[in-house]
């Protein structure tokens, strides 16, 4: 784990701390739109849920280079309006986490530094980062949805991108492929159905185009690929069947692409859960193609399940 050192002009630095996972708080970062209050709320309710501490954060980013010497409002003047408006964010954001979740213990600062370098280094002392998809537009702007795209693809814990008003029913979707990385999301999904207590629904799609498998292969291959699709699917949710054994599990192993499949199961879903590299990503990727596409246009918030969970 690492404790985040925040100079004056927002850079960054990183030292070793230890910290237990079970201390670690849900964090929400806001900046005043009602796209960081959607994500307030959700993130709200999960800390009470999971019993965890509350760290509200908003990032005053002042880009020094923009103001010239000579402009009416010195950048003195400029750090503090930049300041004072993330700070007003705080202070709605603690006032509205009171009125959602008394029980909750919340706490809220401001730091100051670019918002994708302060929300990346947070992640490494956090149990989920939840931030909405886009926020203000402009430089008072925290939560654009390219800062939400940088959170999803490096941070060192998952990442709840909560799109809008956040649902109060509905299952929990989890998008496997077979990977290591689907087998965590499997896990933190299973934690989240059980949680909210709903249904859990796995989809697994393959194959792409059932059009295009049949003029390579008919329907045996067909039938070969959903047995395997099946096989995997059970391997993937087994010990996570076991270790909750309340949850309702439903089973999608479909003939298509995973980007589709999981947006159409995850219609009228409550939680979609993937993980930010499939089986074909690469190391260097940002953000793998699957998840990026959930991530872009899911209905409902969606976990981003990354290696270090």
């Amino acid at each position: 784990m690492t404790d985040i050192v925040m100079s004056e002009l927002g850079v960054v630095s990183t030292k070793e701390v230890t910290m237990s996972d079970l201390n670690s708080p849900v964090v929400a970062a806001v900046d005043g739109s009602a796209g960081a209050t959607d994500a307030l709320r959700w993130a709200a309710r999960a800390a009470a849920r999971e019993n965890r501490r509350l760290r509200i954060i908003s990032v005053a980013e002042v880009v020094t280079g923009a103001y010239a010497p000579g402009a009416a409002m010195g950048l003195a003047m400029v750090r503090d309006a930049v300041r004072a408006e993330a700070q007003r964010a705080v202070d709605e954001a603690l006032a509205l986490t009171q009125e959602l979740a008394p029980d909750v213990s919340a706490y809220g600062h401001v730091i100051e530094g670019a918002p994708s370098l302060v929300l990346r280094a947070v992640s490494s002392r956090a149990h989920l980062v939840v931030v909405g998809s886009r926020g203000l537009v402009g430089a008072k702007s925290l939560l654009l949805g390219s800062v939400s795209a940088d959170l999803t693809a490096h941070a060192n814990c998952p990442v709840v991108v909560v799109p809008g008003p956040p649902p109060r029913s509905g299952p929990v979707v989890v998008g496997l492929d077979g990977s290591p990385l689907s087998q965590q999301a499997a896990t933190v999904a299973f934690q989240q159905a059980d949680l909210l207590d709903e249904q859990l629904v796995a989809v697994y799609a393959y194959g792409g185009s059932p059009r295009g498998l049949l003029h390579h292969g008919g329907d045996r291959l067909i039938d070969d690929m959903r047995l395997d699709a099946e096989e995997l699917v059970s391997e993937q949710l087994a010990g996570n069947v076991v270790d909750h054994p309340d949850v309702r599990v439903s089973r999608i192993a479909a003939v298509d692409t995973p980007a589709r499949r999981i947006l159409d199961v995850g219609r009228d879903a409550q939680l979609i859960v993937i993980g930010s590299r499939g089986r074909g990503g690469f190391q260097g990727l940002l953000l793998g193609s699957t998840s990026q596409a959930v991530v872009q246009v899911a209905p409902c918030p969606v976990i981003v399940v990354h290696d270090q969970v």
